[in-house]
């Protein structure tokens, strides 16, 4: 008996040192986890995303050089512009004027050693800081429609002055930036050299019209198109494109819907229409911010699937739009949409209204002459209420082999105040013939 209380108390003992082994370990166990990798979530894109710049640009540049004025709409030329303002640094917008005229806002574009850069619609301010680096970051907000380059004393000072002109406020404002020389000749000075002859048509207490003053030659285009799958933007655009249904509504109409928001595809016209009712908003918007709001939304899946710019917006209603343009020119239509239009909600899109073709490469071209701008605006009935007249192309559709193809047809355009646009054909002309159709 005596041995087997020994053996308890021993084995007693025993199971303790092991308890408390054990509960040293696990409180100084470390488990050797292997490290957990994030999982990357595909996003889903219709095409490349781009830098502000490339949207936000003019659609027209005009110089007044040596008593001459001078034009281009050719894409290359723009571009070299608008990327030498990305690499350029202005001092502080200062505010110079209110209640500019026409007759003040004509002025200041054909004074000598200028170029302007004439924008679609206004442009906010603030928005603009994505392109030129100012030395304040609190820009006013204000918007301009014109960007004028002086170059006037350049010689004795260096740098050149910005005047940004609103047409909508009737404001200026200036800026001063300074550059080299080389710069200057290599940048400005060399896009004059790739400018043609413009004529102003001056109008009374209205704003001038400038076109080219020589006969135009411009190709003409046939197109094969690319069409995005309405899937791909049904994934894009629900927040759970699983639970989405798909309804046939007729022959070429498909509605897809989760029971908040829909999305229509149309195949006859290549278009989507997307709408998110709940977050329809009327609040208060600064148009810098819903610019920005816009452009990012659009900018994130890639849907500015070609040469999209932006051209109008209306605060009020939280519209933006961006227009299709190809071959350095606007492209308009009346079998399909070429514009991307979106209005902003409460925090997110509303309504998402745009092409889902993209166009491909062409299979045929030919050139076809036009009159000139001039002997247009002299055939026009009446030019007071017009707001521009620019060359385009006219997108028609035909059905070729069982598909439909695109082409691109070199146009005259007059474009109203409010955005809308007339095809000019001797038609429209009065019947007389100068070439247009």
């Amino acid at each position: 008996m005596k041995h087997i209380e020994q053996i308890k108390s021993f084995v007693l003992f025993l199971l303790v040192i092991l308890s408390l082994i054990l509960t040293f370990s696990i409180w100084t166990y470390t488990p050797d986890y292997q490290p957990i990798k994030d999982s990357q979530v595909e996003q889903i894109t219709v095409g490349q995303q781009k830098e502000l710049h490339e949207v936000l640009k003019p659609y027209r540049i005009l110089a007044h050089d040596n008593g001459k004025l001078l034009g281009t709409i050719q894409s290359t030329q723009i571009d070299r512009i608008m990327n030498t303002l990305t690499d350029l640094s202005a001092s502080n917008l200062i505010f110079m004027q209110s209640n500019l005229s026409e007759e003040e806002i004509n002025s200041a574009i054909h004074t000598d050693n200028r170029m302007t850069l004439f924008f679609s619609y206004e442009v906010p301010m603030e928005t603009f800081l994505s392109v030129l680096e100012f030395s304040q970051n609190d820009l006013p907000e204000t918007t301009f429609s014109h960007l004028i380059i002086d170059w006037s004393e350049f010689s004795q000072t260096n740098s050149i002055q910005f005047l940004f002109i609103s047409e909508e406020n009737r404001t200026l404002y200036r800026t001063d930036v300074a550059l080299s020389k080389n710069n200057f000749e290599n940048t400005f000075m060399e896009v004059v050299n790739y400018t043609e002859p413009y004529s102003e048509i001056e109008r009374t207490n209205n704003f001038s019209l400038y076109v080219p003053t020589e006969k135009v030659e411009i190709p003409k285009f046939t197109y094969s198109i690319n069409q995005v799958s309405p899937d791909k933007f049904k994934n894009i655009l629900f927040k759970d494109s699983n639970i989405v249904q798909k309804n046939i509504e007729s022959n070429t109409s498909t509605k897809y819907t989760d029971g908040m928001a829909a999305m229509t595809s149309d195949a006859s016209t290549r278009t989507i229409n997307f709408v998110y009712p709940a977050s329809e908003s009327i609040g208060e918007m600064k148009p810098s911010v819903l610019f920005q709001n816009s452009f990012d939304f659009v900018n994130d899946h890639g849907g500015l699937t070609g040469d999209y710019r932006y051209v109008y917006s209306n605060v009020l209603k939280h519209v933006t739009e961006y227009q299709l343009f190809a071959h350095d020119l606007p492209v308009f239509s009346q079998v399909t949409s070429t514009r991307i239009v979106t209005t902003w909600g409460d925090n997110q899109i509303f309504q998402y209204k745009r092409p889902s073709f993209i166009l491909d490469t062409p299979f045929d071209i030919s050139n076809q002459q036009l009159p000139s701008g001039v002997e247009v605006a002299e055939a026009l009935p009446s030019i007071e209420d017009i707001n521009e007249i620019v060359l385009g192309y006219y997108l028609s559709q035909e059905e070729k082999n069982y598909n439909f193809v695109y082409t691109l047809i070199p146009s005259w355009f007059t474009i109203n105040k409010d955005g809308s646009w007339t095809r000019l054909t001797m038609e429209t002309m009065g019947g007389a013939e100068y070439g247009l159709e």
